[in-house]
């Protein structure tokens, strides 16, 4: 005789706080990130800010993380901020776990995603620190001509102010990527995607002139120690030093893509263009350069349309 199974004794996907574990569905989650093109350092981030909240959630006995609700994350993300935590790094935490809810949704493992009901943190709209022309003009008159070394990394400072690259695309250029007659660089940004960006006559001599002194051939554009490749970390030793050899603060290398961001726009770049040379995915960040430097676009605009300056009163 065949024995019925109730409807009690069916436990259907979901139905219960442990009916999946969350290092399963972080597990699976990361696959599919890293199936997708995804870097260790993006992995990591997202790995790091969706296992923090499953720790909370845990030790102040909130749902896991399959039927955990809104609050359970308005309470982590607001002890972040509680114990310090920048603003940006706050959003780069609430970002990441809306991308892991959504994929929870896509896999069928969720029926909404909490994060629907959760308000971004606000970022103000102040941009952290950058290079001006003369910080750089500094470092590389510092750095001089005399060796292949102090030749490469004259050429990476000025490449880095000249693109806004990030580190990690800058490390990632091989030698074939430039194109000489154009004066471009192929750039492989995140998540893979490539774009070409434009470099000036100064960064494409600097390049040249490294390439001709260092007398190593290899597939790579820049090379570290013992000729191999140049890493994220040995770029910035490189220019820890070299900066403070110039006398000149070390910001950390993104603030030469603030920099960039900033000088192109007060020159007179539109927005959409600095998004792509940038190869930033939305405009939001693009935007907030925008605001910052408005106010010193309309000074330079003022002392070209200066209605005073009309007036014939000489």
């Amino acid at each position: 005789m065949t024995s019925k199974t109730t409807s009690s004794n069916v436990c259907a996907p979901n139905s219960g706080p442990e009916s999946i574990p969350d290092d399963d569905l972080i597990r699976g989650f990361l696959l599919a990130l890293g199936a997708g093109g995804r870097k260790p350092r993006t992995l990591f981030i997202y790995e790091d800010s969706i296992r923090k909240l499953s720790d909370f959630s845990r030790e102040h006995s909130f749902p896991s993380l399959v039927t955990m609700d809104r609050n359970a994350i308005r309470h982590w993300l607001a002890s972040l901020h509680q114990q310090g935590n920048k603003p940006a790094t706050v959003s780069i935490r609430y970002r990441s776990l809306n991308r892991f809810f959504r994929w929870c949704v896509a896999e069928g493992e969720r029926a909404d995603n909490p994060m629907d009901h959760v308000e971004p943190p606000i970022i103000p709209s102040e941009i952290q620190p950058y290079y001006q022309p003369n910080d750089v003009e500094t470092v590389i008159k510092s750095i001089g001509r005399s060796t292949p070394y102090n030749l490469r990394d004259a050429a990476v400072v000025m490449i880095l102010f000249d693109t806004g690259v990030r580190a990690s695309e800058l490390c990632g250029m091989k030698s074939d990527d430039m194109d000489w007659r154009d004066k471009t660089i192929l750039v492989t940004g995140k998540a893979s995607k490539q774009r070409r960006v434009s470099i000036g006559n100064n960064s494409a001599m600097a390049i040249e002139r490294y390439l001709r002194k260092r007398r190593t051939k290899s597939d790579w554009l820049w090379l570290g120690s013992g000729n191999k490749p140049l890493t994220t970390n040995g770029l910035r030793m490189m220019l820890q030093r070299r900066f403070k050899e110039a006398g000149i603060k070390f910001r950390g290398a993104h603030a030469f893509r603030r920099g960039f961001a900033m000088e192109y726009l007060a020159s007179g770049g539109q927005e959409g263009d600095l998004k792509e040379l940038g190869g930033w995915q939305d405009y939001a960040m693009v935007s907030r350069y925008a605001k910052a430097n408005a106010g010193e676009r309309a000074i330079k605009a003022h002392k070209k349309l200066s209605p005073g300056d009309k007036l014939k009163v000489r």
